[in-house]
């Protein structure tokens, strides 16, 4: 890892797993509105590193862009105090604190701003990154590689100097993009 300046990591399924966070969090926000969400049913579909936009509109009978955000919000209301249902992968957290000297460390994450900065005071990790771009500092999400190339820019560090920790299809697809290094970190959540 000596030609390697810059690691990026993804967070949500990489650094966390916060399957159940997520999941308890819609589960109590659908639930105001009268709709029930199975666990089952947010486990296949696979939400966790998905737009909301993209799948709150597949659960909601008659959606519109109000309803939508108003689910959004109160589930991220209700996320905060859900934070103590986030596991942290060991390894992961060993490499970074393991390369915090001599490399830039990034994360790299579509979340929301607020979202990220809670999670990453309840992991005890909010000063760790020298930098955070969130879902708020990118105009496109992934699988597009703006999040990435945003970092690889802001440190003036090219792709074949950069290793991107990724767990999603869509992350892989817009890593791959970048011309970067990539590791997929697979099947460690502990749902």
């Amino acid at each position: 890892m000596n030609s390697i300046k810059l690691i990026i990591f993804d967070l949500d399924g990489t650094i966390i797993d916060s399957a159940n966070a997520n999941y308890k969090s819609y589960y109590d926000a659908l639930k105001e509105i009268g709709v029930d969400l199975a666990r089952e049913f947010f486990d296949i579909h696979s939400f966790n590193g998905k737009h909301y936009k993209d799948f709150l509109p597949k659960l909601i009978p008659n959606p519109t862009n109000e309803m939508i955000e108003m689910i959004h919000d109160r589930k991220q209301e209700i996320y905060k105090n859900n934070l103590s249902s986030i596991n942290v992968h060991p390894y992961i957290r060993s490499v970074i604190t393991n390369n915090k000297e001599g490399k830039k460390m990034a994360l790299a994450t579509t979340a929301a701003k607020i979202a990220v900065k809670n999670v990453l005071k309840a992991i005890d990790m909010e000063n760790i990154f020298d930098l955070v771009i969130t879902g708020d500092d990118v105009k496109n999400r992934k699988p597009n590689p703006e999040v990435f190339l945003k970092c690889m820019e802001y440190f003036n560090i090219s792709a074949k100097e950069t290793l991107i920790f990724e767990d999603s299809d869509i992350g892989i697809e817009a890593a791959k993009q970048t011309g970067a290094w990539i590791l997929k970190v697979e099947n460690w959540a502990t749902n």
